[in-house]
């Protein structure tokens, strides 16, 4: 290898820097989600827990089942966060406060998967779930009044476990809740914990 000629009073150019490995700042851990939702009481709640057991034995799912208690419908989803921010929270709970609560029956008469979250969940149609949808619809324009930028798009469904089995969507025996009431909830992400900061009415 040929050597370096250097001026006199020239040093040479120093080695290039090398990144350390492993030392790149971790990604911050969104450890917290929040979001409005609608429960069904606890004897529908039992209901529908008893149907999808019969339809995890229909399609022979491996998944863990969701607990009746955590059956919901998410209405809308307001960000993930390391720690909710509480101006977040305060607005979203102002928001709430002008929407007159809910006050209707909800039928679930399908089933299928969705193929990008592989949520295996209960949906429906028609008079069903519209009156779940027109108060979703009023929900977020308050939101929307409040800041918050809501995802328009909605298929109203009840998530009941998660699958790699590709399942199509197909009838079931219809199922009937009644929804009168609606939650902010902080949901505590991998510790199966749904906080409620507030309900109404």
């Amino acid at each position: 290898m040929q050597e370096q000629l250097l001026l006199p009073g020239i040093d040479p150019a120093p080695p290039p820097l090398r990144r350390p490995r492993g030392t790149a700042p971790p990604k911050e851990r969104l450890s917290r989600s929040l979001f409005f939702a609608i429960f069904p009481h606890s004897e529908d709640a039992a209901s529908i827990a008893a149907l999808a057991a019969r339809l995890q034995d229909q399609h022979a799912l491996k998944g863990k089942l969701t607990e009746a208690h955590r059956l919901h419908v998410t209405l809308h989803h307001l960000g993930s966060y390391p720690a909710v921010p509480r101006e977040i929270v305060q607005a979203a709970l102002e928001a709430a406060a002008i929407v007159t609560p809910p006050s209707f029956d909800v039928m679930f008469d399908e089933a299928m998967r969705f193929e990008k979250s592989k949520a295996f969940v209960l949906c429906g149609s028609g008079s069903g779930t519209s009156p779940l949808a027109a108060f979703r619809q009023r929900l977020g324009e308050a939101l929307a009044d409040a800041g918050f930028s809501p995802e328009r798009g909605f298929t109203p469904h009840m998530t009941l476990a998660y699958t790699p089995r590709e399942i199509e969507r197909h009838p079931i025996e219809p199922v009937r809740w009644t929804a009168d009431s609606f939650s902010l909830i902080e949901s505590h992400v991998g510790e199966s914990i749904h906080e409620v900061l507030g309900q109404w009415p």
